[in-house]
């Protein structure tokens, strides 16, 4: 009896389940997924905490903006490091959330997810380019299944998720080919709202806005580069209309995204958290070597070592993950093959069929490695325009759908030409199943397993340690972590990783942790501060300042001294985790006693504690530097420096300190609390001043009209020294 044949509808249904349920079974077979707890992240350090405490904040407080379970006694604001241009994603984890407040199993969930996300995505794109669908799922599966999608993983877990990248580039095709535009046949303006694919472009526009500033502006950049091939060809600057106008809506989408980070730093003023460096666009560019290279721990012995071999050079960083795969490959090498071989005419562009859509995709193909190579566009965009954009080997994604895409082509016009009779088709289907594990196998290398036991083990730890914490102490309960670590991106304390203080969070419910203090604001100044203190001043301050119990990760020193200070002023921790890594103390006890101790003083000595006069160097300083008997820190040509006085009564204090700069210059400071002018040079210029704080936030601004110091590899804003600073409170 034969079966019945599928409607097209269902025809379509099938194909899209079979590639999403492809991509899934390659998933739970190369990750060995039968062997994970998914309430255990897959990954379990790194920037994948710094991803968790994002998540759990939206499980927790319904979006990740502020959290008040960090930076205590402050609260976390993540204004200062604007991460709503991911508001998309923010959105499918709130969907989640609906099912679970498990932080761990939700990043899980959304990690996992954007596997069968990208497929689909890629499947539609495919299908729209004339892909047949026996090409289309096997070019979606090993695209979604890119060793940049393991190697990003949960650490760049936003840029995981590229599943609008083809959507992003089957719009730039349509306008490069000519079937996506706001002009008529005669080239008149012609506003047709109701065109499905001008409808398709804009939503895919104002989705990719808000799904990540890279791809954001990549995306821009090829809308760009296809309005000016459709000018050319059709030689009319009119062309140009309709990708400005998608550029201006994802431009639009984005500032409005980050219109409440754009007011808070407007009205805080910006600071230094996150520095980029013209260099940057080169230090994290692509290059063709790791394109058509293996991938790093190749499961072939022989590939592994060309790739180990390869990446002894310099600057071999995360463009480590831009490897197309051997399918990809073929993709790539064909693409450039047919720029050079075909030498694609402007007036063939558009042509029907799949050669005007190879030609695009060549072209395509050439702008996209041209923007991200080493000293290519994108470095003299990070030189002229911005350096926030500075890892352009995250095009790589983009070169890899222009390959895959090539590849289905290529299939199709196999299909075509050499598998006419059904025996020829269903060989050549049984081949292309063959070539789809052999591509997967290629792509996949065993690295990419989680140590899911040794993840187990820690995360175990940990959470046993965190559980005794939040046993003994009381609700909304502050614990004072220890040692002090900047947020966000810290450099490694001793054996720390960066962000491994969050565990702290992430492992709790109903208390407040230190951790996530924003560098250069008032929360980590405090912070500096307190812990630059002889240990038994520094633990009465905490005390003081209302903490309740201290935790200590060992792995941030290199030897036990402030743990055995710590426990000579108050006595042995009450908790250690099983590994041995955490502690707790207990501040109980000692709190109890202050009251005491400091009798008719105690008021003033906690509001002293809690209120310090605060230094808080913002944007254009650079940290302390110790330099033999000497410590300076470095201004730019324009630098903010804010004190600030919380407490109710003016503070006297004394500056002391001196000013040196390269060449005989000027350097002016002023503020509401001193204006002065000061002539300086290449030998230090003693400086001091006596004055009075009011309460409230003071701003002083420096402005130096010195030759910038030029230091070999130091691509800082390195204008004027502060040397050997020293602030006296004297009342």
């Amino acid at each position: 009896m034969n079966a019945l044949p599928l409607s097209p509808r269902w025809k379509l249904v099938a194909a899209y389940a079979t590639a999403a349920l492809l991509t899934l079974l390659f998933l739970i077979w190369g990750l060995q997924l039968w062997r994970a707890d998914l309430h255990i992240p897959l990954t379990y350090y790194g920037e994948a905490k710094f991803n968790s405490l994002l998540i759990k904040g939206v499980l927790d407080n319904g979006w990740h903006v502020q959290n008040p379970a960090m930076a205590a006694p402050g609260a976390l604001d993540l204004r200062d490091v604007p991460m709503s241009d991911n508001n998309l994603h923010f959105a499918l984890i709130k969907l989640i959330g609906l099912f679970t407040k498990d932080s761990g199993l939700a990043l899980n969930l959304f990690y996992l997810l954007t596997f069968p996300l990208v497929t689909l995505g890629a499947m539609f794109a495919l299908r729209q380019l004339g892909a047949s669908f026996p090409s289309a799922i096997f070019a979606s599966v090993l695209y979604a299944l890119l060793p940049f999608h393991f190697q990003r993983g949960q650490h760049h877990l936003f840029l995981s998720a590229y599943f609008l990248v083809p959507l992003a580039m089957l719009v730039v095709v349509w306008i490069a080919t000519g079937k996506l535009s706001l002009l008529d046949e005669t080239g008149k303006l012609r506003l047709r709202w109701r065109e499905p694919k001008l409808i398709t472009a804009l939503i895919i526009s104002l989705l990719v806005a808000i799904s990540g500033t890279y791809y954001a502006f990549f995306t821009c950049f090829f809308l760009l580069v296809a309005g000016c091939a459709t000018a050319v060809q059709y030689k009319s600057i009119k062309r140009l209309l309709l990708p400005l106008t998608l550029v201006a809506v994802i431009f639009g989408g984005l500032a409005l995204t980050l219109l409440p980070s754009i007011l808070y730093l407007r009205q805080n003023g910006a600071t230094p958290i996150v520095e980029r460096y013209s260099i940057d666009a080169e230090t994290y560019s692509l290059r063709l070597a790791t394109l058509l290279l293996p991938v790093s721990g190749h499961r072939v012995t022989l590939m592994m070592k060309l790739k180990a071999a390869y990446n002894q050079r310099l600057f071999i960083n995360e463009n480590d993950d831009a490897t197309l795969g051997m399918i990809g490959v073929i993709g790539f090498l064909g693409l450039i093959g047919w720029l050079l071989l075909k030498k694609p005419a402007a007036d063939k562009w558009t042509e029907d069929g799949t050669g005007g859509i190879v030609s695009q995709l060549s072209i395509l193909n050439l702008a996209a490695f041209l923007l991200a190579t080493f000293g290519g566009i994108g470095a003299l965009v990070a030189l002229v325009i911005t350096t926030k954009i500075r890892a352009y080997n995250r095009l790589s994604i983009f070169i890899a759908f222009f390959s895959f895409a090539a590849v289905a082509l290529m299939l199709d016009w196999l299909a075509a030409h050499y598998a006419r009779s059904q025996a020829r088709r269903n060989l050549f289907y049984a081949a292309l199943t063959g070539l789809l594990i052999l591509g997967f196998l290629d792509q996949f290398a065993p690295r990419f397993v989680p140590n899911y036991a040794a993840n187990k083990a820690e995360y175990d730890s940990d959470a046993q340690f965190m559980h005794k914490i939040e046993t003994a102490l009381p609700q909304s309960a502050m614990v004072f972590q220890l040692p002090f670590v900047s947020f966000p991106e810290a450099p490694r304390a001793g054996k720390m990783f960066d962000y491994d203080h969050a565990r702290g969070y992430l492992l709790t419910h109903g208390l407040r942790w230190s951790y996530g203090a924003m560098k250069a604001r008032q929360d980590e100044a405090w912070q500096k501060l307190l812990t630059s203190k002889p240990a038994p001043e520094m633990i009465e301050n905490i005390a003081l300042s209302g903490f309740q119990g201290i935790y200590l990760n060992r792995n941030g020193y290199n030897d036990a001294k402030v743990e055995g200070e710590i426990t000579s002023a108050i006595g042995p921790p009450q908790f250690t985790s099983d590994d041995g890594k955490l502690i707790f103390y207990d501040l109980r006890t000692l709190t109890a006693q202050l009251p005491g101790k400091f009798g008719d003083q105690f008021a003033a000595k906690r509001e002293e504690a809690l209120h310090p006069l605060l230094l808080v160097w913002g944007q254009g300083f650079t940290e302390l530097e110790e330099t033999g008997q000497n410590n300076l820190r470095w201004g730019a040509y324009d630098s903010d420096l804010l004190i600030v006085n919380d407490s109710p009564r003016p503070r006297q204090i004394r500056i002391e300190t001196s000013f040196a700069t390269q060449n005989d210059a000027t350097l002016r400071i002023n503020g509401s609390l001193l204006n002065t002018e000061l002539k300086t040079g290449k030998e230090p210029i003693p400086f001091s001043q006596t004055l009075t704080i009011p309460p409230g936030k003071h701003g002083l601004h420096f402005r130096s009209d010195a030759q910038r110091v030029l230091a070999p590899g130091d691509f800082r804003n390195l204008v004027f020294k502060i040397i050997n600073f020293k602030l006296t409170v004297e009342n």
